[in-house]
């Protein structure tokens, strides 16, 4: 059986096509263009400063060099969340608008999401470049960011099989698209990214039943994240067993479902 890399590397090309594709008509007409890919989440990050580090004196634990930056704090947790939010909801509509196209010529249909997903992926590239930037310049960047690449391997893994799980479901039934708009937007505010962890911690001795709240694996992504590069710490051993484990079967599981759907897809779609 092949791989799930080596099926990826043997379409390479298509999967480029795609995601060419899928950035030249992002912004096609565009004045600005590709600046878009910073302007929105950063009007997104002031939006949530403004409101819930100025209004609601949202109060961030110190950085590693002992400043507290709320605004920093968010977009770490930000750039986590946008990238697993746009691959999820992206993979569902890369799918289902090349329907008309997978019906008459064969090509296999992870292609278009695969496509999408490296398009997705430069754009979050561009975002955490400007992060890492920004905490070289304030001397908040220690040896922990060599944890980096593993953590975003970790995200990368359970934002694509959740991607390609939902993408595939959604092709058979159309509703799945509208659940997950919905469903999206309730782990958003399950997930401590507009606000720090402890405000949940707190309630975890008075309240047993509150701990369901660490299952959440995007919490422990999200965590992962700042504990590398916000607060300069080694990870978690348990928050990043549990981050991996989780990861890797929503890869394994997403990829295995779509790709059994994927000879019915061409006839759904």
């Amino acid at each position: 059986m092949r791989t799930v890399m080596g099926e990826v590397w043997q379409f390479r090309g298509l999967i480029g096509n795609f995601a060419q594709r899928e950035l030249k008509s992002k912004y096609k007409g565009s004045v600005v263009g590709w600046a878009w890919s910073l302007i929105n989440p950063l009007v997104t990050l002031g939006i949530y400063t403004l409101v819930f580090g100025v209004f609601l004196g949202a109060n961030p634990p110190e950085m590693g060099n002992g400043m507290k930056v709320f605004a920093l704090y968010l977009f770490t947790g930000l750039v986590i969340w946008n990238f697993i939010n746009q691959v999820v909801q992206g993979s569902m509509i890369a799918l289902t608008s090349n329907g008309p196209l997978l019906r008459k010529i064969y090509f296999p249909a992870f292609a278009p999401v695969a496509g999408n997903i490296v398009a997705l992926a430069l754009q979050t590239a561009i975002e955490l470049g400007l992060l890492l930037f920004v905490f070289a310049v304030l001397g908040n960047l220690y040896w922990t960011v060599l944890w980096l690449p593993v953590v975003l391997l970790l995200v990368i893994a359970f934002a694509v099989g959740a991607g390609f799980y939902l993408a595939a479901l959604n092709a058979r039934f159309r509703d799945v698209s509208y659940l997950v708009q919905v469903t999206l937007n309730l782990v958003f505010y399950a997930t401590p990214i507009i606000y720090p962890i402890s405000l949940v911690e707190q309630y975890y001795d008075r309240h047993a039943w509150a701990r369901i709240y660490e299952l959440n694996p995007v919490t422990q992504l999200v965590e992962l994240m700042r504990e590398i590069l916000y607060t300069n710490e080694a990870p978690s051993p348990t928050r990043f067993a549990y981050a991996a484990v989780v990861s890797l079967v929503v890869l394994a599981t997403g990829w295995t479902f779509f790709q059994r759907r994927s000879r019915d897809l061409s006839e759904v779609l």
